[in-house]
C-alpha cells in the first residue's frame, strides 16, 4: 500500500524522536500497490523471502514470520517495507536472533540495522507477525475482491484463499510491495489442521506432520515470482495429476487441486486444461515455470494467475467457442504476467490486453483456424471497449488503483487485432513469441533468467523491428488517448474523401478495408488520408472488423 501520504510520513518519521511520532489511526479503508518507489525502496533488491505462516480458519486468522535477504544498492540506514496495520508486528530480528529497532506506522515497516548496510553488502530480517487479515465480508462463490475468503465446501470444511492483485500482498504479509521488485526465489511454509492440504506456489519439497494434528506444507518458488502471485490455497483437496511433456524436450507435473464435491466435474475438464498447455507452448514457446510444476487449484473466488498454481473459480463448462475461457485466460498469463511482467502498473495492458487477445486466438484455432471465428470473438471483445481514459497513463509510475480499468483488457486486445491487420497473422505470432521469449537463450532457461520486466516502450520496439518501420505512431494513438481514432469519411461530387482523426500529433497511416460494391480494396491511407471515386456505388469501411475505430459521416457536399 504505497500511497504518496507515505513518502510525507517516511520523511516525518525519520526526521523526528521516537517520542515525537504520532501514531495515526488504521487505514484499512484505503488500499492501494505499486506507484511511486520511495528512494529508500529503490536502495534495495529483495534476493529471498521466505514465508512461515500458521493458519486458522475457524479464528480467520493467519501467524509466523517472513524471514528476508536484501542485497544494498545504496548504503542502508533504514530498511522499509509495507504491512496492513491489521497485522501484528511482535518482534523483528537479524542474523542469528538478534532483535533489531523497529517501527510499524501507516502501513510502512521501518527496520533499523546495528550499522548502516554498505553498497553490495547483504541484509537479513526475520519479522514475527499475526492477526486478522483483510477479509471479503459475505463472499460470494465466483466473485472477484481483494482480500482472504473464509469460505466452506459443501460438507462444511474451510475452502480458503486470497486475492492481493489491487490492494497489495502486504495484506497479509511483509514485503517490498512494488511491482519492480522480486525475490530471486522464495519459500512459501503453511500449517493447517491434518484435514486439510495447502496448494501454493512453486514445487512441494515436503509435507511436516505435526503432534497437535497440523502438518506443514513447505513450497519452494524457485524462480523469480510477482508479490501478488504469491499464494496460498487451503482446502480437503484431491489432487489430479499428469506429466506433461514440453515442446522444450522436458517434462514437468501438471495438476489440478479439487474439493472432494466437483472431483468428477474436474476430472472430466483436466484433459482440456492439458490441452490449453499444448496450443500455448506451440504458439508461445515453453511453458516458464516448469522447473516448479503447472498446477491450478479450484477456489471459492472467481480465477488468478497465481504463479505455478493459478486459481480456478469457474463451473468446470466450456464456453459456445468449445473452451474454457477462465483456465485459458489465467494460464495464459504464466507467460504475459508471470514471464514477462510490467515494470510498473502503467504497463498492465501488457499483461491483460496481450492474454485477452491470445483467448481469440485459441477460438481460430478451435474453429479449425477459420478466420471469421477469429473475427466474431473479436466483434464481441472490441463491443465492450469503454474509453474512459487512456490504457497508458501519461504518469511515471501509477499504482494499481490508477492502472485497473477494464480497457485494459478489451481495448488492449483489440489494439493487438488491428496490429494484426496492420502487421499479418504471421508477424503476429511472431511478435507474441518474441514478447515471451526475445532470445533463443532465454527460451531454454528454467533457473529464472528467463523472467524479465517489460514496458509499453519494449512491447513498441519489438513489433516495430518485426513489423520492419517504426509504430510509434499506431500505438500512441491507441494506447495513450482515451478516444479511439476516428474514420471521417466526407462524400463530395465526384469523390469520397476519407481521413484519420487522433488525438496524437503523428500522421496516423493505418490503411482501411473498404467495401465498394461487392469487393473489398484496401485504401491506404498516406499522412492519414484516402480517396475513392465517388461513382455511386455502395460503400462500407472495414466490413469485417479488423479495425478498433469510430465512423463519423460528415455533410454532403
Amino acid at each position: 500500500m504505497i500511497r504518496l501520504a507515505l513518502l510525507f510520513l517516511l520523511f516525518f518519521i525519520a526526521n523526528c524522536d521516537e517520542k515525537s511520532i504520532i501514531v495515526g489511526s488504521s487505514k484499512t479503508s484505503i488500499y492501494d500497490s505499486g506507484g511511486l518507489l520511495m528512494p529508500e525502496q529503490a536502495a534495495f533488491d529483495v534476493n529471498f523471502y521466505e514465508l512461515n505462516l500458521k493458519v486458522d480458519p475457524d479464528r480467520k486468522w493467519i501467524g509466523g514470520s517472513l524471514g528476508m535477504i536484501c542485497t544494498a544498492i545504496k548504503p542502508l540506514d533504514v530498511i522499509v517495507l509495507q504491512l496492513d496495520t491489521l497485522m501484528k508486528i511482535s518482534r523483528i530480528s537479524g542474523l542469528e536472533g538478534s532483535e533489531l529497532k523497529w517501527k510499524h506506522i501507516d502501513g510502512l515497516v521501518l527496520i533499523y540495522p546495528d550499522k548502516p548496510v554498505k553498497v553490495n553488502n547483504r541484509f537479513f530480517a526475520k519479522i514475527e507477525y499475526s492477526g486478522h487479515p483483510l477479509e471479503v465480508k459475505e463472499p460470494k462463490r465466483f466473485s472477484w475482491s481483494d482480500g482472504f475468503y473464509w469460505a466452506e465446501t459443501e460438507a462444511g470444511l474451510p475452502w480458503v484463499g486470497n486475492i492481493s492483485v489491487l490492494n497489495g500482498a502486504d495484506i497479509w504479509w511483509p514485503c517490498k510491495d512494488h511491482p519492480s521488485d522480486e525475490p530471486d526465489s522464495m519459500a512459501i511454509n503453511i500449517r493447517v489442521d491434518n484435514k486439510l492440504k495447502v496448494a501454493a506456489n512453486g514445487q512441494l519439497r515436503g509435507i511436516t506432520h505435526h503432534n497437535d494434528n497440523t502438518n506443514t506444507y513447505r513450497w519452494f518458488v524457485s524462480t523469480p515470482i510477482n508479490n501478488y502471485s504469491v499464494t496460498m490455497n487451503i482446502a480437503p483437496y484431491i489432487q489430479i495429476d499428469t506429466t506433461f511433456y514440453s515442446v522444450s524436450g522436458e517434462s514437468f507435473p501438471f495438476s489440478f487441486w479439487t474439493i472432494p464435491e466437483h472431483y468428477k466435474a474436474a476430472r472430466n475438464q483436466f484433459p482440456h486444461f492439458v490441452e490449453n498447455m499444448k496450443f500455448l507452448e506451440q504458439l508461445l514457446g515453453p511453458y516458464p515455470f516448469r522447473i516448479d510444476k503447472y498446477g491450478s487449484a479450484e477456489t471459492y473466488y472467481l480465477g488468478m494467475e497465481n504463479q505455478s498454481i493459478i486459481a480456478y473459480g469457474s463451473t468446470f463448462e466450456l464456453n459456445e467457442w468449445g473452451f474454457d475461457n477462465l483456465h485459458f485466460h489465467e494460464l495464459t498469463h504464466e507467460w504475459f504476467a508471470n514471464l514477462v511482467t510490467a515494470r510498473d502498473w502503467r504497463h498492465w495492458w501488457v499483461h491483460e490486453g496481450i492474454t485477452s487477445y491470445i483467448v481469440s486466438l485459441y477460438a481460430e484455432y478451435l474453429g479449425g483456424g477459420k478466420e471469421e471465428t477469429y473475427l466474431a470473438y473479436m466483434a464481441k471483445t472490441m463491443s465492450r471497449v469503454k474509453n474512459e481514459k487512456p490504457i497508458v497513463l501519461a504518469n511515471e509510475e501509477v499504482s494499481t488503483r490508477e492502472g485497473y480499468i477494464s480497457d485494459v483488457y478489451s481495448k488492449g486486445a483489440s489494439v493487438m487485432h488491428t496490429l494484426r491487420h496492420l502487421i499479418g497473422k504471421e508477424k503476429m505470432y511472431e511478435l507474441l513469441r518474441t514478447i515471451a521469449y526475445p532470445t533463443e537463450k532465454k527460451r531454454n532457461a528454467i533457473d529464472g533468467s528467463q523472467t524479465r520486466f517489460i514496458t509499453t516502450d519494449d512491447v513498441v520496439s519489438i513489433a516495430s523491428d518485426i513489423h520492419g518501420k517504426s509504430l510509434g505512431w499506431f500505438f500512441d494513438a491507441y494506447l495513450f488517448y482515451s478516444d479511439i481514432p476516428s474514420v471521417v469519411i466526407k462524400e463530395l461530387e465526384n469523390k469520397i474523401i476519407i481521413r484519420w482523426e487522433t488525438g496524437a500529433e503523428d500522421p496516423f497511416t493505418l490503411p482501411i478495408p473498404v467495401r465498394v460494391g461487392d469487393e473489398i480494396v484496401i485504401l491506404e491511407m498516406k499522412d492519414g488520408y484516402g480517396e475513392l471515386e465517388n461513382n455511386g456505388q455502395s460503400i462500407e469501411i472495414d466490413p469485417e472488423g479488423r479495425i478498433l475505430k469510430n465512423i463519423v459521416y460528415q455533410n454532403k457536399i
